[in-house]
């Protein structure tokens, strides 16, 4: 049990400290402490947090991407399990608290990686702000379209047509992303751009815990605890939103009987009624997670369906990356109230 575990049961030798936030034994042992209320306050904010965030600069990013890797192509000339990129959404915070939201998605049956990067491109490129990814996985994606760009034998058609080459854009890539490199004694090292993202993800691991969030940190804990702590949020967001492209005028706070906020991921409207559950593979027809986006994006390129049919899936699939960003955006501005800065 949580209760009689000791400090020295988490590790087997002194565990090493990390130059910024807590090491995986400190917060496993912060998990403990408040699980079992050792400690009286519930959420834990490291200090180390806000002297990272004065260094943010505005405006900024948070960037999430949806992705799918299949056995069978849905373009001609690929390969089994390539990546493709097929949904970006970007929600960009000024620093005078200005909002703005954009957002991609293919809707055709072309590959769609080489439009995608451009149009992130266009939106990031027109300043030199922070951006922000929740995990690896946006800077795995990138990199793996960087060497797709890079075994093109010919310049891209749609890159040549808004006057960029192949070389400026896997340059460009390059500036926001990290990658492994080899020192000249053979030694793995990270290199990295000088726009090179930040992970809210690990930010959350090395500096940000509550209870609620029951030892996961995933988006999809996180922004309900962050919801169920702050009276900021929550006055903040009991009114419609004034921005977005499909969240606009919806109210993402839901307060239960009990006094909590509902997971706002649980408003969603559902995709359609057609289709069962069996059938969409789906969390009672809505989009919840990367993987039901996945499947969701697959029926637009194998499924027959109506227009009507593709247009509702093409919503709910906006509708869910809009809100991964979205919380993205709850979360900084719950530390950014928090900061004594």
């Amino acid at each position: 049990f949580l209760k009689d575990l000791k400090y020295e049961d988490l590790f087997k030798k002194e565990p090493s400290t990390p130059d910024k936030g807590m090491s995986r034994i400190q917060r496993q042992w912060l998990q403990v402490n408040k699980r079992v209320g050792r400690e009286n306050s519930k959420e834990y904010i490291d200090k180390e947090l806000y002297e990272d965030m004065k260094e943010w600069k505005y405006p900024l990013h948070f960037i999430d991407f949806e992705t799918s890797m299949v056995a069978i192509p849905f373009s001609k000339g690929r390969r089994p399990y390539e990546q493709i990129a097929f949904q970006f959404s970007c929600h960009t915070l000024y620093e005078d608290g200005n909002i703005k939201h954009d957002e991609w998605i293919s809707k055709t049956q072309d590959f769609p990686n080489y439009e995608f990067v451009l149009e992130l491109r266009n939106i990031l490129k027109e300043d030199s702000g922070n951006i922000f990814r929740y995990s690896n996985h946006e800077n795995t994606v990138l990199r793996q379209i960087w060497k797709q760009i890079k075994a093109e034998k010919k310049q891209i058609d749609i890159f040549r047509n808004n006057n960029v080459t192949n070389e400026d854009m896997m340059s460009w890539i390059d500036s926001i992303t990290n990658w492994k490199e080899y020192d000249l004694e053979g030694k793995e090292v990270r290199d990295k751009g000088k726009r090179d993202m930040i992970d809210l993800w690990k930010c959350v691991k090395s500096y940000y815990y509550h209870p609620m969030m029951v030892g996961s940190n995933s988006i999809k804990q996180v922004l309900p605890t962050t919801l169920n702590v702050s009276k900021f949020l929550r006055k903040k967001y009991s009114k419609p939103l004034q921005y977005g492209k499909n969240l606009k005028n919806k109210t993402i706070i839901k307060n239960l009987p009990d006094g909590t906020v509902l997971d706002p991921y649980k408003l969603l409207d559902p995709i359609h009624i057609d289709y069962d559950n069996d059938d969409l593979y789906l969390e009672r027809g809505e989009i919840r997670d990367g993987g039901a986006a996945m499947v969701a994006y697959a029926k637009l390129q194998f499924t027959k369906m109506s227009n009507q049919e593709r247009k509702n899936i093409i919503k709910a699939l906006l509708c869910y990356c809009e809100m991964d960003t979205l919380a993205m955006l709850l979360i900084y501005e719950h530390w950014k109230n928090k900061s004594p800065y």
